[in-house]
């Protein structure tokens, strides 16, 4: 993703956010939300990004001297006011991951470990609980990883794998309070790294596998691992799961395109299970991030969310930019479609960013075209007008009416969070 020109060591940027934010930017560093991340060839001091959303992409631009961040700017409502939102905190994390790849011994993860030990600790309370994980030797983890693999069907066949993806709820991370959850911050999307003391074995980030992830963690079993966070990218239906595009390019090493191409090969030919029941943010961070737009434009066709192929469209108009091109033409130009259902901030701003994606992908010629039809659709949706009305030539002192504060600005982190929730 970056150039790697830039040789000076990141220092900490923690105190310049506010920890609930900068919760928040793990939490979309982690699922992978930051793309095209680059450093200016004319001031090597200047980093771009972009970070990606439900509601479309900001950018971001964060200017670094000496490895101390000097500046920044993003182009979401709440960074109109404050510098240090996470979306620029998700980027500066990604820097700071991209200089510690280049350490070729790095250590293999233990986040399944420490899930284990929570787990544990609740099962048997006291010290004597605690410390049972770690007195297992290497003969009780190898017992360990031969029970849950027997028990498993591991190593799986392909057939196996796909009953797992289509039983969402056998694997999914499930648990009386997780509707709960999903109302709160980002912050909880850190999973790898519990926030919580799992009570029951549902309550772990992958059930039963996460047991045997931590076998082969405490073994070093990096095949193992491997064929692990294989099969939580081609299962995963959650923003979290998408840090095992991560961990397995960690740990892949030279068999990561091995790797990478199995996975898309196994989604290619079940592209319907892999939509199952929902978008798959995992396997949308490697096909970004390792720009596939064949393999990207084959899960698209399958995949019913229009969100999908807002975040993807760059990749699958590559393949065929006229059919892609009159597939969004049509969704936009249905007035009965759910893009209209309800006129609010949240589903005008959805448009205008469909506006926009389109604007950069195939031009300013259709952006115009499709937002003056969108408007003279819906000719009593004030907050539509506004939002559209610069994409179809008219300049911000003709447009009527003014917007408002909730219109246009999250004004503290907590309005970010409501509007923002799935970003």
């Amino acid at each position: 993703m970056g150039n790697g020109q830039h040789t000076c060591k990141l220092m900490d940027f923690s105190s310049l956010f506010d920890q609930r934010i900068l919760d928040r930017a793990y939490g979309y560093r982690d699922a992978g939300m930051v793309t095209d991340i680059r450093q200016s060839t004319d001031d090597t001091d200047l980093w771009h990004a972009q970070v990606a959303g439900s509601l479309g992409f900001y950018d971001v631009d964060i200017r670094i001297h000496g490895g101390a961040v000097m500046s920044a700017a993003c182009t979401c409502p709440y960074g109109q006011k404050h510098s240090y939102c996470k979306h620029v905190g998700a980027v500066l994390l990604t820097i700071a991951d991209q200089q510690d790849e280049r350490q070729t011994d790095a250590a293999l993860p233990n986040d399944a470990s420490e899930a284990v030990r929570w787990y544990w600790n609740d099962q048997f309370p006291g010290a004597d609980g605690w410390k049972a994980v770690d007195v297992l030797d290497e003969q009780d983890w190898k017992a360990v990883r031969r029970v849950l693999e027997t028990a498993l069907g591991l190593p799986d066949s392909q057939l196996h794998l796909v009953s797992l993806i289509r039983a969402n709820d056998s694997y999914t991370k499930r648990s009386s309070t997780s509707a709960q959850r999903s109302n709160q911050t980002n912050a909880n999307m850190r999973l790898l790294v519990p926030l919580f003391h799992p009570t029951d074995v549902a309550q772990l980030p992958h059930g039963w596998f996460t047991f045997l992830e931590a076998a082969y963690e405490r073994l070093g079993d990096r095949e193992g691992l491997r064929h692990m966070y294989s099969r939580y990218i081609l299962m995963a239906r959650t923003p979290p799961e998408a840090v095992y595009v991560q961990r397995l390019r960690q740990v892949s090493g030279e068999h990561w395109q091995e790797d990478r191409d199995a996975i898309v090969d196994f989604a290619s030919r079940h592209s319907l299970e892999i939509s199952y029941g929902g978008n798959n943010p995992a396997y949308e961070r490697l096909l970004r991030e390792e720009h596939l737009p064949q393999a990207a434009a084959i899960y698209c066709r399958h995949n019913a969310n229009p969100r999908v192929l807002l975040n993807l469209l760059d990749l699958v108009a590559q393949t065929d930019p006229e059919r892609w091109k009159d597939r969004v033409c049509t969704m936009l130009l249905q007035p009965d479609s759910e893009f209209y259902r309800v006129n609010n901030d949240a589903s005008v701003r959805y448009v205008a960013a469909w506006i926009s994606r389109i604007e950069t992908v195939f031009g300013e010629e259709l952006a115009h075209e499709l937002a003056t039809q969108i408007v003279c659709m819906f000719p009593q949706r004030e907050w539509l007008h506004t939002r559209l009305l610069p994409y179809c030539g008219v300049t911000e002192s003709e447009q009527e009416p003014e917007t408002t504060d909730e219109d246009t600005d999250d004004s503290d982190g907590g309005n970010e969070e409501s509007n923002e929730q799935e970003q």
